[in-house]
Order: structure tokens, then sequence, then C-alpha cells
């Protein structure tokens, strides 16, 4: 989607390695069940997050709220 649309480039996205012992704290802290989760955030609050899901409009809908 960034390579798309260059508004979807002022979203950081932080990417956290699953099988990494360090980012376990991460992971239960932020309720994250399962890898392939998406979790949006604007400033401290979470705004949205998607689970398990590769659909492109999802994930669209998921970064519109970022923006």
């Amino acid at each position: 989607l960034q390579a798309e649309d260059a508004k979807y480039l002022e979203v950081k996205i932080l990417r956290v390695d699953w099988d990494d012992p360090k980012s376990k704290p991460l992971i239960q802290k932020l309720k994250i069940p399962r890898r392939s989760t998406l979790v949006m955030f604007k400033g401290t609050t979470e705004l949205g997050r998607v689970v398990a899901q590769t659909s492109k409009s999802k994930i669209r809908d998921l970064l519109e709220l970022g923006l």
C-alpha cells in the first residue's frame, strides 16, 4: 500500500519479530494473539487492529485510521 499511495508513507511501521525472545514482553503487553497482527496507534492510544488478515481493504482501512 505504501508503494501505491505516498500518503501511507506517513504511517510509521514498527515490525516485531514474533520468534525473537526480546519481543515477548511487548507481544504480551499489547495482547498480540498471533503472528500477522497489525495494531494502529496514535500516540499511546490504540485505534484498531487486524488479526490474521491479508485483505488489502482491511489493511487499508486500518492505515486510514492512523492518518
